[in-house]
């Protein structure tokens, strides 16, 4: 069975990266949620995508250049009253669950890993012992080799996509790299895994492969019947609906 992950927790249902949207996305029959971690001035851990404020929120300006009280005090856009979340309130809406919680690290602004992020996330998965149910994310693929520093056994994650393949000297080397990270899943956007699959398949295999972010019917449907561990999504509620009627499909002679 292909993993289904709510992509920021159903963001083309609910405002993304919501308490409303993750609990909202618990009662859809996913297997896991997305979500996203930035780190305040004075080392708090909030729940945001970007890296700036603009887009999602009633203000402008750096994430990692706010208070962490400044920044739950910052109200979230199409969200009623709701401000953005912290990490813990975030852990708080999964704690009685079972979903796998794929946690990305994000940079700051300009693009830089904040200092001493990993450790606070790891601290407080370890905490609530979510240490099985939780992977850590991120496109930097040294983020994660901080991650497995300092706990060697995380479960991980890089995402790729054009860009990042790029900047690791194409498809190949940096699939190469990446499946040298023992365990390490990789999530790579559905147009260029669609081009890359085969080689995606032989350097890999299929426990260690992702596709995202698949929303339109006929694309979740494509991937779901693939060879794949997971993938993510914007509608949920779209992807087990479709997952459900592949599973009852009688199977081709």
């Amino acid at each position: 069975m292909v993993f289904i992950a709510g992509h920021r927790g159903g963001r083309n249902l609910w405002p993304e990266n919501s308490l409303t949207g993750f609990r909202n996305v618990c009662r859809e029959g996913v297997d896991a949620v997305e979500f996203d971690v930035h780190q305040s001035t004075d080392g708090g851990l909030v729940v945001i995508h970007d890296p700036l404020l603009d887009r999602t929120t009633f203000e402008s300006g750096s994430v990692g250049e706010r208070s962490l009280r400044r920044l739950t005090e910052t109200r979230l856009r199409d969200a009623g009253d709701e401000c953005i979340p912290t990490l813990d309130e975030v852990l708080d809406v999964f704690s009685e669950t079972t979903l796998e919680l794929h946690i990305e690290i994000k940079t700051d602004a300009l693009g830089n890993p904040y200092s001493g992020l990993e450790a606070r996330l790891i601290d407080q998965i370890k905490r609530r012992g979510l240490e099985r149910r939780a992977v850590i994310t991120c496109f930097v693929p040294g983020v994660i080799e901080t991650v497995r520093r300092l706990w060697p056994e995380a479960r991980v994650l890089v995402s790729l996509d054009r860009r990042s393949a790029e900047m690791m000297g194409g498809m190949e080397p940096a699939l190469t790299q990446l499946a040298a990270i023992p365990g390490c899943i990789v999530a790579v956007e559905k147009s260029l895994l669609g081009l890359a699959l085969p080689l995606t398949l032989k350097v890999l295999g299929s426990e260690r492969l992702g596709a995202w972010v698949t929303n339109e019917p006929e694309d979740i449907a494509y991937w779901l019947a693939q060879p794949v561990r997971q993938i993510t999504t914007d509608r949920p509620d779209l992807a087990v609906s479709i997952r459900r009627r592949l599973e009852t499909m009688p199977a081709r002679p």
